[in-house]
């Protein structure tokens, strides 16, 4: 059998299988004071069990609250970077239409040339506007884009069709981690 020297700091795993060895001895045990031991054991292990899911599931709160006060930390970060970024695009947005202007009007050729750079005025290559909807195209201006509709074949699946040639349906595990409310 499982042996502790500190039943505190004992695994999740090990206090898992201690109890079910606890569970197979009892069932073996005829009544008595061998069997009043190993229940008192038993209720020992199912306490520090207990405990040692409160410790896990407290270590997984503190974990979220520091995971977002760092997300919230990154998104104010983000976000003063990206006002930044965005008014440095706006400047350099109207420094070239201010320069385009000046081509426009012909108080700048296509060429200006600086003691260390150039200012070069190209054509941009052409753009597409739509008159009509994409729908009224002709066949030959659009592409048809083919996209699987998953939730359909989820509802197929869990209605008891069988989907095996078109699709695997996968499901996995996950942890939660739920207080108790005391009474």
């Amino acid at each position: 059998m499982t042996k502790f020297d500190d039943i505190n700091r004992a695994t999740l795993a090990e206090l898992s299988i201690a109890a079910a060895e606890l569970w197979e001895q009892l069932e073996e045990l005829p009544s008595g004071e061998e069997q009043a031991q190993d229940l008192e054991k038993l209720l020992q292990i199912q306490d520090a069990t207990a405990e040692k899911i409160d410790a896990i599931a407290y270590v997984a709160d503190q974990l979220k609250i520091d995971l977002q006060t760092w997300q919230t930390r990154l998104e104010k970060v983000v976000e003063l970077h990206y006002s930044v970024i965005n008014k440095r695009k706006r400047q350099l947005e109207g420094l070239k239409a201010y320069l385009l202007r000046l081509n426009e009007l012909g108080l700048l050729e296509n060429k200006v040339m600086g003691v260390e750079r150039r200012i070069d005025f190209q054509n941009s290559p052409p753009s597409v506007e739509l008159l009509v909807e994409p729908e009224e195209l002709p066949q030959e201006y659009q592409s048809i884009k083919v996209t699987p509709k998953s939730k359909e074949i989820l509802e197929a699946y869990n209605r008891g069709e069988d989907v095996e040639a078109i699709a695997k349906v996968n499901q996995s595990k996950h942890v939660r981690f739920k207080t108790i409310g005391r009474k």
